[in-house]
């Protein structure tokens, strides 16, 4: 018979001795759970290889292209890629994260990628894990925060620069206090090597001022944190060095069409509210079930502070961090108010469209960090403390403050936020795809999206040498075909000349004239150099299940020629091809692909359209 208590067999663990556990782990070392997060998140990748899920918008369609170009040019000093628009600067396609781009020339593009992602999120938890260890010396809430903040749906292409700002505060806490100098040091070059300046890299340069500023003038001297600094400051300058003489010594060599880009106003306070609870695109934070509980924790620490007439240093600390992140809206409510907006779009070259509200790159990170750093006030010293209070209510306030109640909360407190990330997070997304394929789920996967097979059916029927021609798109990406070793004509660019902009513009000028709105996406911004229609509006993913049909497209398939295009990509049938000059050569598709494919060759429909080869267009 087992041991017995005044009767009653005792449990194998008591609550004190599960609050001892929770105790010991709050100072265990549970970084080393990322080993098991990271197996879990990246499982589904080894089981479903090409098949894989990643989201196209700005990754697969555009940025990924930035790699290999780059990568596929590495060391050759070559400043001008000749594959998309007609040639297009090395500065118009600048990586992210250069530091991966050896990835991109050795290893196939999506195990290039696959690295990279593993190395942001690897990133991603050890820098949020250490940087909450650091400001709340618990293990238990460090994981937490290092755990969700890993697993939300960032953009991996950008590298590390949804998650450099938890580094970047940890390396500026050490250097301030003269330890890890030389780790932290390193860390900051890779920052530097890993982040994109325009995103990230000027919000952290400016906050680090801050704090050497505050250095200053609190009178104490440390000269770690200002070479810190410097180190980071030489990394982005080294970096971004082809954008820095465009800017500062006029050498970009052609007008970009990011002059004619117009930025659109918001309401303030519908802004201001809108990305406070919901975050950006590129910034998906998931935290707006993080705010209710950050204000109740932060009232409950206030109030502690008033019985005890004291403010702590740690609620200074939340107070601070909670009121930033407020701050951050506030001024992205303001760079979108009606007056800033149109003095931007007054403006020409830099003023016009440098994105400065882009702090919200901080909101993931900071979200986290705050609610770690909220639950600290209380997570130690425990509810009693916080009030000191005597009685009947006192032992039930050292009830809610013993490590079991606590941990609960803690627990309780982020069920909704865990929800949130699980049903957005890329595991989610590529173990659905197991579980159900593309005919539920209606993702598109790698595979299918880039249509590696389908492209050398294409390059087959045309039987050229692929850099001595061009083709271009209708109602699809150029991304497959650009992966895929063809030149094109169209592309996507954040960054290319204004002149070949125009050009590209006389091809679909006839079709934009019938759609306004299709007419104002191309003419005010333009980053998607695509052949817009009246048809398909401004649609690029139109795949092969969707049937489409071409009636009476209007497009100038003259100026098409003269920008060295010889082949057009339709994702549909046009029916009066042969009156736009267009010969059809066959429609192609394959089980795997996404799209469908008409090809048809583009003939010269009047005397002076003659063909240009690709090397002999240049940037005007």
């Amino acid at each position: 018979m087992g041991e017995k208590t005044q009767g009653r067999l005792r449990p194998p663990f008591s609550l004190k001795d599960i609050s001892r556990l929770i105790l010991w782990l709050d100072g265990a070392p549970l970084y080393l759970l990322g080993i098991v997060l990271a197996a879990v998140n990246f499982a589904p990748y080894f089981i479903l290889g090409e098949g894989c899920i990643i989201p196209t918008h700005d990754q697969l369609d555009e940025t990924i292209l930035s790699y290999v170009l780059s990568a596929k040019y590495l060391g050759t000093g070559t400043t001008l890629f000749p594959e998309m628009l007609g040639g297009i600067r090395a500065s118009g396609l600048q990586p992210s994260a250069v530091l991966f781009l050896p990835l991109y020339r050795f290893l196939p593009v999506l195990n290039a990628f696959l690295i990279q992602y593993g190395i942001v999120f690897a990133g991603s938890f050890l820098g949020m894990y250490f940087c909450v260890r650091k400001l709340t010396s618990s293990s238990i809430l460090s994981l937490a925060s290092a755990g969700c903040f890993c697993m939300l749906p960032y953009q991996p292409v950008y590298g590390m620069t949804v998650a450099a700002a938890p580094i970047a505060l940890w390396c500026f806490l050490c250097l301030k206090e003269g330890r890890r100098i030389v780790l932290s040091l390193v860390l900051l070059v890779f920052l530097g090597l890993t982040s994109h300046l325009v995103l990230i890299g000027y919000v952290l340069l400016g906050f680090w001022a801050l704090g050497l500023l505050s250095l200053l003038f609190s009178g104490k001297k440390r000269l770690w944190p200002w070479i810190g600094f410097g180190v980071l400051l030489v990394a982005y300058i080294l970096v971004n060095r082809a954008l820095f003489g465009e800017l500062l010594l006029g050498n970009g060599g052609y007008v970009s069409h990011r002059e004619e880009m117009v930025t659109y106003a918001l309401p303030f306070w519908d802004a201001v509210r809108d990305l406070f609870l919901q975050g950006t695109m590129h910034t998906e934070s998931l935290h707006r079930y993080l705010i209710l509980p950050i204000l109740l924790l932060l009232s409950v620490s206030a109030a502690g502070c008033i019985r005890r007439k004291k403010i702590t240093p740690g609620f200074i600390q939340a107070l601070l961090g909670f009121l930033l992140l407020v701050g951050i809206a506030v001024f992205y409510g303001f760079c979108k108010w009606e007056p800033v907006v149109a003095f931007k779009n007054s403006c020409s070259g830099f003023l016009r469209y440098f994105q400065v509200e882009r702090f919200y790159y901080l909101y993931p990170s900071g979200w986290y960090v705050e609610f770690a750093v909220c639950c600290s006030l209380f997570w130690r010293a425990g509810a009693s403390s916080l009030f000191q209070e005597s009685g009947l209510r006192g032992r039930l306030l050292s009830l809610a403050g013993q490590p079991i109640t606590r941990f609960l909360l803690l627990c309780l407190l982020m069920i909704p936020t865990l929800r949130e990330i699980k049903t957005h997070s890329y595991l989610y997304m590529n173990v659905n795809q197991i579980n159900n394929g593309s005919g539920i789920t209606g993702y598109i996967s790698w595979e299918s999206f880039y249509s590696e097979d389908l492209m050398a059916e294409l390059e087959q029927a045309i039987g050229r040498d692929m850099s001595t021609y061009r083709v271009a798109h209708l109602g699809m990406s150029p991304a497959p075909a650009l992966l895929h070793g063809f030149y094109t004509a169209d592309g996507y660019s954040n960054n290319y000349p204004l002149a070949y902009k125009h050009r590209f513009r006389q091809v679909i000028a006839r079709e934009l004239s019938k759609n306004e709105a299709t007419r104002l996406y191309f003419d005010e911004w333009g980053s998607r150099c695509y052949l817009f229609n009246a048809s398909s509006g401004t649609a690029w993913m139109l795949g092969k299940n969707q049937n489409i049909v071409y009636e009476h497209l209007d497009l100038d398939t003259g100026a098409l020629r003269d920008l060295g295009c010889e082949y057009l990509f339709s994702c549909g049938e046009i029916r009066n091809a042969q009156e736009l000059g267009l010969s059809l050569m066959g429609c192609y598709e394959t089980e795997s692909s996404y799209w469908r494919v008409w090809l048809y060759q583009v003939s010269a429909l009047a005397e002076g359209h003659q063909k240009i080869p690709p090397s002999s267009i240049t940037l005007k």
